[in-house]
């Protein structure tokens, strides 16, 4: 009996990722998604610590890397067990789903529920729903499993931020969907989450005077960690700013992040703790008493921190 081998020595790499994913992902991320794309495609398995040897890396990069593109949908499953995704758009898209108009026209004729849905998304949207969104619209509910009311509170929240268009809407859906946001509950915990978040990104954006461009990958990076891993307000990262200022005498996203990590790490969430703190900081020369770490003094290398920051940063 013959034996049969597949055998490529060539990677393929989706073209979504070479054209609209890579160019904004740290490079350093991007050679780790490489490889593990390497040994999928070859069925060889290898844990972080060789990966990170093959590599000329530490062990931490390479496991950052891989939760960074978990989190961006491309890799899944377990730290024993990870598995290479398509796009979450080319798995869940309607696209690829899609019932015809004639069968969703057929369904909705007899259910009343549904027939209701479509009249409340016409009356949300402000417009007649095209085949198109019908479809859509549709999908969500068969598709995703969401119930009318979930989405309803899809459509109401899309509307509030100014999106009326069924592909935005979708992304939306697909990114709910992602994060097991099923249930009314749920969708209202997001949407409380995320109103919290844009507001705290719209006051420092005013605050830095970034008002004309959106926030690079990086700079929304750094937002992220200090409203999320540091747990700090708008108000600590204002005053962590003045001192920045103070010292630079411009913004700088990685002295910033210096301070707030630094008040992260002793438990500083209040701006009479950030305040005395700093003075004892700068009385000490940047070393705190009892302070094993040491912060970024006035003229250390800005792009090496940032380096340092994009290559520890825990997803």
């Amino acid at each position: 009996m013959p034996g049969f081998k597949y055998n490529i020595d060539f990677v393929p790499v989706p073209r979504d990722f070479i054209e609209h994913i890579m160019p904004s992902a740290n490079p350093a991320y991007v050679m780790v998604y490489l490889y593990i794309l390497s040994l999928g495609a070859s069925g060889r398995s290898m844990d972080t610590a060789d990966i990170a040897k093959k590599l000329s890396f530490i062990e931490t990069d390479v496991v950052n890397a891989i939760k960074y593109w978990k989190k961006q949908g491309l890799l899944a499953g377990s730290d024993e067990n990870i598995i290479i995704k398509k796009s979450v758009d080319e798995e869940l898209s309607p696209e690829n789903n899609k019932k015809s108009i004639d069968d969703i026209e057929e369904a909705i004729n007899g259910n009343q529920t549904l027939a209701d849905l479509c009249a409340i998304a016409q009356e949300i949207l402000g417009k007649t729903l095209s085949n198109n969104d019908i479809q859509i619209l549709y999908w969500f509910y068969d598709g995703l499993g969401f119930s009318p009311e979930v989405i309803t509170m899809l459509l109401e929240y899309c509307v509030s931020l100014g999106k009326r268009n069924m592909k935005y809407i979708e992304k939306v859906a697909i990114t709910w969907m992602e994060n097991k946001i099923t249930t009314m509950d749920e969708a209202q915990q997001y949407i409380t989450r995320a109103s919290k978040s844009d507001e705290f990104t719209t006051s420092l954006r005013k605050l830095f005077g970034i008002t004309d461009r959106n926030l690079s990958k990086t700079e929304a990076l750094y937002l992220d960690t200090w409203r999320d891993d540091y747990k700090m307000s708008a108000d600590m990262v204002g005053l962590a700013y003045e001192y920045c200022i103070m010292a630079t005498n411009k913004l700088s996203f990685p002295y910033i992040n210096t301070i707030l990590k630094r008040w992260n790490e002793q438990g500083i969430r209040t701006i009479p703790e950030a305040e005395k703190d700093h003075e004892e900081y700068r009385q000490n020369g940047g070393n705190n008493s009892g302070n094993n770490d040491t912060a970024m003094s006035d003229t250390e290398d800005i792009s090496e921190i940032e380096k340092q920051f994009m290559s520890s940063y825990e997803q």
